[in-house]
């Protein structure tokens, strides 16, 4: 009787994924709660910031923002200070650690470049832009924090678990499809 209704190898590794998702969900809300108890405001990490949609979004949300880019963003700098601006590459991870241990973000998003993946032709020919969301997901996993990685609906396959969300889901009156 005992132990003949285990769950064979590929049951048990994905019951063991999702173990791990779940452990990770705790752990992190378990961080979460205890910065909004000691009153720190919890702070996103906004890779690939360009002009800061997705910072504007979170400060609405009532969170710090921190933007991290390649090119300058004077946009960025203008709406949110350039204190919570750093130039540099999303994918460079002592930049990434750092960063993560001086502002100790409860999320990274990173809007990683699109053209790679738009089913849109540019000037009638496919992008040569690289696909980067495989390394930005390696970066964002080692990192152990939860992570958003956002993009147009061409890059869906390459996407774990991926989910649309519209403008209008948060009041926006566009739509971008």
């Amino acid at each position: 009787r005992h132990g003949q209704a285990l769950a064979g190898s590929a049951q048990f590794f994905a019951q063991s994924g999702r173990w791990q998702r779940c452990l990770m969900w705790y752990k992190q809300n378990s961080l979460l709660l205890k910065k909004l108890q000691s009153g720190m405001t919890p702070l996103v990490l906004d890779l690939f910031c360009k002009a800061g949609g997705v910072s504007a979004g979170a400060t609405r949300a009532g969170v710090s923002v921190f933007g991290v880019d390649i090119e300058k963003q004077p946009s960025y700098v203008a709406r949110f200070g350039t204190e919570v601006f750093e130039l540099g590459d999303a994918t460079d991870m002592s930049m990434l650690r750092g960063l993560v241990r001086k502002y100790k973000p409860v999320l990274v998003w990173a809007s990683v470049p699109c053209a790679g993946y738009s089913t849109a032709p540019h000037l009638g020919e496919a992008s040569r832009t690289a696909r980067m969301i495989g390394e930005m997901r390696a970066i964002l996993m080692s990192l152990g924090l939860p992570y958003v990685i956002e993009n147009v609906g061409g890059a869906r396959a390459s996407m774990h678990e991926p989910f649309e969300l519209f403008g209008q889901y948060f009041g926006l009156r566009q739509d971008r499809l």
